[in-house]
């Protein structure tokens, strides 16, 4: 792939200097997952499921614009296959579900939301499809393109095409129920989708781990390095080889390279929530006005992009809570810069540029931004206060500065002049734009592990890649939670399988399947069975891990017991979520 057909170098192309003026947008997660309580669904969930009530795209476009979200990307298709669009390519789509009565476009309802209330519209339709039968066959990428020229030709214009790196695996993919493997570099031809969205919406910015516009962070915590460059050149984890979208080195999205070929800067993606889908069992997990703060700083604030991840409920609508917490994040973020104490440009002569306050002033955010349009310059900066004394000192330094940088300082400081040397650059500075404020931060909350009501906490012991552990007297389990270690060593599973006996000698399978999304999201994983099992005895076995190890590797295993609060108990090694 010619990453230099799309991306003109170091200096950005006009659609990435127009690209989110806020530099905040949401992607809406929202299909038959929502219905079935799944991160990734199989792909042979029936669409009949598929039946919100009360679904007001205008609604959630007006609440994103009113908290500072200047655009939206939904997700048209997810991995399950399962198009929210009446598409030509596929019956797997909206129009098999009871939503307007078999006649529904959500696509088109959000599109046409979007432009009411003046937010920018993008898009993503994942390229696996765990539904289609010809999915890892020589058929299905032209079924693939057809998709994306519907989506890009039909819904008006775009800000941003969002692909990611889902390359294959365990499907439903028409009956056949196996795993599909496939080359990551070559099946989807990233060249001609590209040039077809390129075709189609010549403005809109292309995000993937290789870019060519925005790159992935590498992570779903929302968070780019404090030092991250806009500047990056992708390289894949294998030498010899290509990158492409779920083939790079992708701990390198974090900082990018201070050398890179491509201006192709950070976005950053993470839910409001714990998942990416709307679940029941989250409702009272959501990040806190003091979390979203720091990831704004820790994205926007370090020269990238922030996309908050949002998940409408079963109904159709955002939680009250999940509206809540927006508006709240949203006051927070203008409280930063609420009291400037200086915005200016400062011309900079021999690579240093002095601003003067008029008076001492106290400041604890201080905010620097270079002239972007002509590339990215800086791999080296001191900033220095001028304090009542009459003498410079060292406040903070620092290597990048890119598009925007804002710098929260250990402690709040008082002077009356501010001084910014240039230390290292790949080409003289003219000019950057500075601010100083007396910010307000919100207080940090105590963290606090949620749980469902009727989740028990199991002392387990390892026994190579399976954990055991006795419930002490037989009980109804209902499920299971696995919290997987957030370091993700050797012996992490993505794939399951839960036994359970009453004797501790005669097993029954009673659930098997994948962890969906731990590699990038390690959160708690929690499986509810189909029908409520009885049981005194539990093995949790590891089926596959992302790194083979020797033992199973996790930090927490518990079940969902239909016991009333006083049975749990009594003598069995269980212990309750309050004994933590």
């Amino acid at each position: 792939m010619n990453l230099q057909t799309f991306n003109p170098g170091r200096c950005p192309a006009r659609r990435m200097l127009n690209h989110s003026g806020s530099g905040c947008y949401a992607i809406i997660h929202f299909g038959l997952n929502t219905f079935t309580d799944k991160e990734w669904g199989y792909g042979n969930e029936n669409p009949s499921v598929f039946a919100p009530e009360h679904f007001d795209a205008e609604e959630i476009a007006k609440t994103c614009r009113e908290c500072g979200l200047d655009g939206l990307i939904l997700v048209c298709k997810h991995h399950d296959g399962f198009c929210l669009w009446p598409t030509s390519t596929t019956n797997y789509n909206i129009r098999q579900s009871p939503f307007r009565n078999g006649k529904g476009d959500l696509v088109k309802e959000f599109s046409d939301a979007c432009r009411k209330y003046g937010i920018s519209m993008g898009f993503y339709v994942s390229p696996w499809d765990r539904n289609h039968p010809e999915y890892g066959k020589a058929g299905y990428p032209a079924v693939y393109r057809e998709q994306i020229r519907e989506i890009f030709s039909g819904y008006g214009p775009a800000f941003e095409a969002w692909f990611d790196g889902a390359n294959g695996g365990d499907g439903w993919y028409g009956g056949a129920c196996e795993t599909r493997s496939i080359d990551r570099t070559t099946y989807y031809d990233w060249q001609t989708v590209w040039t077809m969205v390129r075709s189609l919406q010549p403005d809109a910015a292309i995000f993937s781990d290789t870019g060519p516009d925005l790159r992935w962070v590498g992570n779903e915590k929302g968070t780019a390095d404090p030092e991250s460059y806009g500047c990056y050149t992708p390289h894949a984890p294998e030498a010899g080889m290509e990158p492409a979208p779920g083939f790079t080195r992708s701990e390198e999205g974090m900082q990018g390279h201070p050398d890179g070929r491509y201006y192709m800067p950070p976005e950053c993606d993470v839910p409001l929530r714990r998942g990416w889908f709307y679940h029941p069992s989250e409702d009272g997990q959501l990040r806190s006005v003091a979390e979203l703060t720091g990831i704004y700083l820790r994205s926007v604030g370090c020269g990238g992009y922030l996309n908050l991840g949002l998940a409408p409920m079963p109904d159709g609508r955002l939680a009250d809570g999940d509206i809540l917490r927006l508006r709240e994040w949203k006051k927070a973020v203008d409280a930063l810069f609420a009291h400037p104490v200086v915005q200016c440009e400062m011309p900079l002569k021999d690579g240093a540029g002095i601003i003067e306050f008029g008076r001492p002033a106290r400041f604890n955010l201080l905010e620097m931004a270079e002239q972007i349009a002509d590339g990215e310059k800086i791999r080296g900066y001191e900033v220095l206060l001028r304090t009542a004394g009459g003498g410079f000192r060292s406040l903070i330094s620092g290597k990048a500065i890119g598009r925007r940088r804002l710098k929260r300082l250990p402690e709040t400081v008082e002077g009356d002049a501010i001084q910014i040397r240039i230390t290292d650059a790949a080409a003289p500075v003219a000019a950057l734009r500075v601010a100083c404020y007396a910010a307000d931060f919100p207080e940090a909350e105590k963290e606090c592990r949620h749980s469902p009501p009727d989740y028990l906490r199991t002392a387990h012991h390892p026994e190579g890649t399976e954990w055991h552990c006795d419930l002490g007297c037989e009980m109804p389990v209902k499920g299971f939670r696995f919290t997987p270690d957030p370091g993700l060593p050797a012996g992490t599973p993505d794939r399951y399988e839960l036994l359970l006996s009453s004797d501790g000698r005669t097993w029954r399978s009673v659930a098997a399947g994948e962890f969906s999304n731990i590699r990038a999201n390690p959160l708690p994983c929690t499986v509810t069975f189909r029908q409520t099992e009885h049981a005194r005895f539990c093995r949790l076995r590891a089926t596959r891990m992302l790194i083979p190890g020797e033992t199973l590797a996790g930090v927490e295993f518990g079940i969902l017991t239909a016991l009333p609060e006083e049975r749990r108990s009594g003598g069995a090694p269980v212990m309750r979520e309050t004994e933590k």
